[in-house]
This record gives structure tokens, C-alpha cells and sequence, in this order.
């Protein structure tokens, strides 16, 4: 019964571990890509303005959503 419950707390443990990192450790692009930016309605028109301006070249735009 011990042994179960401390296989439990570890593991609950590590989650909150990992939703931390998750949540507040900082997010970084690789060297030579532009920084990372959360879409919102402020930066919009610069987000469609720099999509419409590298026309001739690969461009992916992927959307996400948590749920």
C-alpha cells in the first residue's frame, strides 16, 4: 500500500512539475528565427501584412488550440 501511494505522489509530483514548466518557463525561438508572438486582435493586420508581403517563397500557417 506504501509503495502504491508514493508511485502516486511522484507521479502527481511530476505533472505539476511539468504544468508549471509548461505555464511560466520562458518560450525561445532557435537562433536565426524571428521571436515568438501570441495572435491577438492588436497585431493582427501586421501578422496578414507580413503573411501577403513573402509571396514566392513557403509559407505555413498553422493554428492551434488546446482543446
Amino acid at each position: 500500500m506504501k509503495r502504491s501511494r508514493l508511485i502516486v505522489a511522484i507521479a502527481v509530483l511530476l505533472a505539476l512539475t511539468g504544468l508549471l514548466y509548461y505555464f511560466y518557463a520562458g518560450s525561445t525561438a532557435p537562433a536565426g528565427q524571428r521571436p515568438l508572438v501570441a495572435l491577438n486582435a492588436g497585431n493582427f493586420a501586421q501578422l496578414r501584412d507580413d503573411f501577403n508581403g513573402s509571396h514566392g517563397v513557403v509559407r505555413v500557417f498553422a493554428l492551434l488550440s488546446p482543446t
